[in-house]
Parts: C-alpha cells; structure tokens; sequence
C-alpha cells in the first residue's frame, strides 16, 4: 500500500534553533507512516544521510507543487531569521501547523517589517491603541520593532495565523487555550522526546577539558541562546555567591551562543561553550549536576531541550508559569516570578547539600517522560489530526 505524501517544512540542522533539533527526530519517527519530502531554506543539511532518507527541496530554488502532497506541516517558531518564508507559505498554502511559540511577535514583526508593512499589521490585530503605542516604542531611537522587546508579551501577534486556514498543534495546555480563543481548529500533543539516535557518549575528561571546564566541580548548567529572557546574569550572580558559601567547588557552564553576560564569563567560576552540535549538547546534559532552564518573561513557549533534561533524568530548575507550570511538581524545582533571585540562590544551595532529593527528583522526572511522551503515541497523534478533516 502507497503511503500518503507529506511535505514538512521547517529549520533542520546546522540551523541555530531548537526546532531544528526537534524536526531531525520528528520526521525519523513519521517516516513510517507517510512518503516525506522536506522542504528547506537556501543551506546544506547538517545529516547528510538525510539526503538518502528524504526528497529534499529548497524554497525558491525548487519548483513545489503544493497540491501534489495529500498533507504539509509547517514548524512556526517566534524566530524571523529562520521562519519567515515558513509563515508566508503557511499562509498561502494552509496545512498544519505545529506551533512551537504561542507569541509570535518577533516572527510577525520581522517578517512584516521586511514588508514596509510591520505598523499595517499592527494595526489590523490591535487597533490604533496598538499602533500608537508601537511607534512610542520606536520613537526612542530604535531602529527595528525586533527591539521593543516590550511590545513582545503585550503584543503576541499570533492572530493571523490563529484565524488562517491551517490546523494548529501545541505542545501545552497553557497555549492550547490561548489559540482556542481565536479557532476551534487546536489540538495539544505532547512533544517527543529529544534525545538523538546518534547519540554517542563522549568521555568526560576530553569534552570538559576541550572547555578548560574542572571536572571535580558541582556543574550548573543551562542550554541554548543566551539571553536577557533566560536570565542567565541572575545565575551567573548566584553562581559567584554559592561559590563563597558552599565547601564543594561549583561552576556555571552555558551551552550555548549570545554575549550579554560575557562579563561574568571568567573561566574559572563561569563558563560558555558557545553553539554546539547536538552530540555534545546531550554530553553536556548528561554530565550535568543541576540544570537551570528559567524564562522570564514567558512567551508561551515549549522547550526541546527541557524535554531532552527530564528525559535523561537531570533535576532542573524552571520558572512556574506557561508551559512550564504545567510540569508536575514532583518532576522539576519550579521558582515563583517573585522574587527569583533569593528563591534561585536557595534552591540551588538546598540541592546541593541534599544529593539524594536532588537524585529523586531526576529520577520521577524520567519515569514522567517516559510514561507521557510516548513516541508512537504521539506519531499517532499527530497523524490523526494531520489526516482530520476541517
């Protein structure tokens, strides 16, 4: 029997996203239903194998011809740079969409600004209360909308696509109920694990050495883009203070790109990889003691790379609230927006002099994974509202 064609479009590696990393898994465990053929943007796919695995085609390289696939499912994240022509074509050419961010303003702002029509949109989702208040915003010497940051939580920008025709998968309940307001059309499926077939386990001494990271010390680290929303400068402060207060040597490494915290980065006491591949980002996972994964403020997202934490059984700290909230108590330490900094050093200082709670909460955060994000239950659930009819 012929399996249906799917055309899935989205960010793969050597792209910098998180979605990237989330698609390379997702399409492996798809291929068994369905003929996928991957459309991409101008660059060479990090697996090569890929290549023998999938028809690959580039957007504005290779002639598409939509209607011949029975379904396409577009990846949306609050990213420009890496889903701007995802959004122009979902909304041409409507299909699924599997929604990785509920606020989409950084997306929506930049692809509309390319435009010369960002203002226009704004005003279409908000009004004119909406389009004064964004050119108050840029009348203090900016020169782009991607840097009114806050514009972004007032503002998520989401209703275009919320209204198009396409179906729309969340990974939450939290942004379930945020599209619901806009469509009936909305589906929650929990995400898949993320931990990579080709994972191979690298020896600790030659991937921390390759750092200058000490291999005796307490790691605290976190994973991805380094940023003002992660807030890696109130770990990178408690990390110095934990460091005069407790006998056991600890260090802060970040997994990841970005540069507003490089004053604290010293070597010694703090470190930052910078971008790396998605076998060392597991290692990095794996020899961690503790695992910050903090957002502030939420833009409604879900995150891969929290999923790949719990699922190898690392104790992470996350903020209570979104997506977020909605991982089970026992399964993670979750820090109040209130007053974060003391709660941050205090948990932190209370894991470290209590290993075995530390153990068991890594441990009920596996099992957790294990039992809810099933991989062939969530294929499947994902294929039954792909093929449900609108």
């Amino acid at each position: 029997m012929n399996k249906k064609k799917l055309l899935y479009v989205s960010p793969f590696p050597p792209e910098k996203s998180g979605i990237s990393d989330y698609s390379e898994i997702l399409v492996y465990q798809l291929r068994s239903k369905y003929e996928i053929t991957l459309l991409i943007d101008n660059y060479k796919l990090a697996n090569k194998k890929m290549y023998d695995d999938f028809e690959v085609v580039t957007y504005k390289k290779d002639r598409i011809e939509f209607e011949a696939f029975d379904y396409i499912l577009y990846n949306i994240g609050n990213n420009p740079f890496y889903h701007s022509y995802i959004y122009e074509l979902c909304l041409n050419h409507p299909g699924m969409v599997i929604l990785h961010d509920c606020v989409l303003y950084y997306l929506v702002a930049g692809y509309y600004e390319k435009k010369k029509s960002a203002f226009s949109e704004i005003y279409e989702q908000y009004g004119l209360e909406g389009l004064l208040k964004a050119k108050f915003a840029m009348n203090e010497g900016r020169e782009s909308l991607l840097e009114c940051d806050e514009l972004a939580a007032e503002f998520p920008l989401n209703k275009e696509l919320a209204v198009s025709q396409n179906k729309i998968m969340v990974h939450s309940e939290f942004a379930r109920k945020k599209i619901k307001t806009f469509t009936d059309h909305v589906c929650k499926i929990n995400m898949i694990p993320q931990i990579s077939a080709e994972y191979v386990q690298i020896e600790k001494k030659k991937l921390f050495s390759k750092y200058n990271i000490p291999e005796d010390a307490f790691v605290i680290a976190s994973f991805g883009a380094i940023a003002k929303t992660k807030l890696n400068h109130v770990i990178c402060q408690t990390v110095y203070k934990l460091s005069k207060q407790v006998e056991q040597k600890i260090c802060y490494v970040m997994v990841g790109e970005g540069d507003y915290v490089d004053q604290y980065v010293d070597n010694e006491i703090v470190f930052k990889t910078g971008f790396v591949d998605m076998n060392e980002f597991d290692n990095f996972v794996a020899y961690s003691n503790l695992v910050m994964n903090l957002r502030y403020p939420s833009m409604g997202e879900t995150s891969a790379a929290l999923i790949k934490i719990l699922q190898m059984g690392k104790t992470c700290l996350i903020n209570d609230d979104g997506w977020f909230a909605e991982v089970p108590e026992k399964c993670a330490v979750k820090i109040p927006v209130e007053g974060i900094e003391e709660q941050v050093l205090e948990k932190i200082k209370y894991l470290i002099s209590h290993p075995k709670e530390c153990s068991q909460i890594g441990k009920c955060a596996k099992e957790y994974i294990e039992k809810e994000h099933n991989p062939q239950k969530i294929v499947d659930e994902i294929s039954g509202f792909l093929e449900e009819e609108i």
